[in-house]
């Protein structure tokens, strides 16, 4: 029966396969390039536009890899960027999501604009992701995003890339479903109504090789009949599967959390949602290739300003909250730098008394706030580490003195100060 505000000179022609013996011969090999887009938002919606539910999981997040605010967290796969977002309402604001969805990743832009969220979102492969070795300290593999691809030497390949843009020590969190639950539990056929106007029918069934589940989704509208006939399917790994995978592709520390049943507003067909495994592993450190020149001076300590004490060139006065972030990312950045140990001194009342009783083999001077946080003297921790003839970074007392001369009062012409030997 047509609506009454049909139009009707419309004739609307079903896209749809009709009834099928097999599903598996109907999988696009690269089903994931067009699939992600405003109907998956609408038939998943029950989950994925869920606030509470990503809120529940995002604290659960924060808790199971202990992040810390300033923390480098890559979301692979993406999506729109539920959980992105809502780690950046949170006050971690090192966010990067990835997806190949062009579609979900302008709507993650979006709505971060518009609660002007830091989080920055790009269009990427899993498998070859362009960003730069050991640029995270987490990643993130959420919402069954992972198992997509016909081989399974494409899985490991994105081991591979996450293994590579993980700090060594660096935290990974994969969300899959329980292969072995969804062997027993996927239900064949089911149809429900996703909103007044629109209700969705899905198929299921195992791969020839037992190893995936191929789905089907028709979606059809009431008034427009059939608006799309779509296929996926996801790799089904049971526990033992998925930690093979992880060690064999070099992590470590792999464990397997209890089993998450999801539960929604609809709660009708949940699919590959209704029931997952939480998996976190730790990205082994790299043996140092033998190939590697020798490191001059390995051990490095790190001389900063004192957060305890009075700032006079800070906001009222003292260290905030800003200030502590960034010592926090450098912190987390020099991890990285595998072949380097780092010491880190910034309690400048007792300063003198332990550079003096043990001088470090090298200095990685960072002090610009000055000697006890005094901007006039800031060529006293250059000054002092000449005098117990440690190598350090950065300018000695006599540049530090004439730049001071010379913003200031400009009482001294350059010619007169003296200048430290090139280190």
């Amino acid at each position: 029966m047509q609506r009454k505000n049909a139009h009707p000179s419309k004739v609307v022609h079903p896209r749809t396969l009709g009834p099928l013996t097999e599903l598996e011969n109907h999988l696009p090999p690269e089903w994931w390039k067009t699939l992600f887009n405003a109907l998956y938002i609408k038939t998943d919606a029950d989950v994925v536009e869920d606030a509470a539910i990503t809120v529940q999981e995002v604290d659960t997040i924060v808790r199971t890899v202990g992040a810390r605010r300033g923390d480098r967290i890559l979301d692979l796969c993406c999506g729109q960027g539920r959980h992105s977002l809502e780690l950046l309402r949170h006050g971690y604001k090192q966010v990067t999501g990835i997806d190949r969805s062009r579609y979900l990743v302008r709507l993650a832009k979006q709505r971060a604009a518009r609660e002007n969220l830091p989080g920055k979102f790009h269009e990427g492969d899993a498998r070859k992701l362009r960003v730069p070795d050991n640029s995270f300290d987490i990643v993130l593999i959420m919402g069954n995003s992972f198992g997509y691809f016909d081989a399974a030497r494409d899985d490991a390949a994105v081991m591979q890339e996450v293994r590579s843009v993980l700090r060594p020590g660096g935290a990974l969190l994969l969300d899959l479903a329980d292969g072995s639950w969804m062997r027993e539990h996927y239900q064949k056929r089911t149809w429900e109504w996703i909103d007044k106007d629109q209700f969705v029918c899905r198929e299921r069934e195992p791969a020839s090789d037992k190893q995936r589940l191929i789905s089907r989704e028709v979606i059809v509208d009431a008034e427009k009949g059939v608006i799309a006939d779509q296929f996926y399917a996801e790799r089904l790994y049971d526990e033992a599967a998925i930690t093979d995978l992880l060690l064999e592709n070099g992590f470590e520390a792999v464990k397997v959390h209890s089993g998450r049943r999801t539960s929604s507003d609809r709660n009708q067909d949940l699919g590959m949602m209704e029931f997952r495994i939480w998996v976190t592993a730790v990205n082994k450190a790299k043996k140092p290739s033998k190939k590697t020149s020798k490191v001059l001076y390995p051990k490095v300590t790190v001389l900063l300003g004192d957060p305890l004490l009075d700032d006079p060139i800070k906001v009222n006065q003292q260290f905030n909250e800003e200030d502590l972030e960034t010592v926090e990312r450098m912190r987390s950045a020099l991890s990285g730098l595998e072949q380097y140990t780092f010491d880190y001194r910034n309690n400048h009342a007792l300063l003198l008394e332990e550079l003096s009783a043990e001088p470090p083999a090298f200095v990685f001077n960072l002090c610009d706030e000055g000697y006890q946080n005094d901007p006039l003297k800031e060529l006293h921790v250059p000054a002092i580490l000449e005098m117990l003839k440690v190598p350090y970074t950065g300018a000695g007392p006599a540049w530090v003195c004439a730049t001071t001369s010379i913003s200031s009062a400009q009482s001294q012409p350059l010619s007169m100060c003296r200048f430290p030997s090139n280190r």
